[in-house]
């Protein structure tokens, strides 16, 4: 006996997920704070951004591997990439105490975020990071271009949409919060 195949209608697919998806926004909209709904966004842009990156882990080399800096940081990177996010979720917690201009830091937590996905092996867009930033995106795309021209980060382009650009640590940057994780 054949198995039984399931037919199911894109128009049935999309009236369900409309109707699923505006009674999720409801229940958001009643239940979450503007700030939560934000964290959700990015999110969603930082799994959207992993979809479109045509990520394959890297071609098969020697087991060993003379230890550096930077093959110190990437066997850790896990471990590091949890300190970056207790790091970064703090540092969220004290602005709902402390006014926001009173802590600016952009550029410290773009690098972390950098450093989170990272050890995930994703790059972030532009947009991913400059939320991440927390500061108008002006700002956060002068601070983009500082890193940049200080050799911390290194941007490129996305294969499947041009007008996506991605942001990724070099190795220096690499090294230099890794280092900074590990020592704190």
């Amino acid at each position: 006996m054949a198995p039984a195949v399931l037919v199911i209608r894109r128009q049935d697919m999309d009236e369900v997920i409309d109707e699923k998806g505006d009674a999720l926004l409801d229940r958001l909209a009643e239940n979450w704070t503007p700030r939560e709904m934000r964290d959700l966004a990015s999110t969603l842009l930082r799994l959207a951004d992993s979809l479109d990156q045509d990520w394959e882990p890297p071609q098969s080399k020697s087991i060993f591997r003379w230890p550096n800096a930077l093959t110190r940081i990437e066997k850790n990177a896990l471990n590091l990439a949890m300190k970056a996010r207790l790091i970064y979720d703090s540092r969220r917690k004290r602005r709902e105490l402390i006014p926001a201009e009173y802590l600016g830091e952009p550029a410290w937590d773009m690098l972390l975020e950098l450093f989170m996905q990272y050890s995930g092996g994703a790059k972030v867009s532009t947009s991913s990071l400059c939320i991440a930033s927390d500061c108008p995106q002006s700002t956060a795309l002068r601070y983009i271009a500082e890193l940049e021209k200080g050799g911390m980060v290194k941007r490129s382009s996305s294969h499947h949409d041009k007008r996506v650009n991605f942001v990724e640590l070099t190795d220096k940057g690499i090294i230099a919060v890794g280092t900074y994780l590990d020592q704190h």
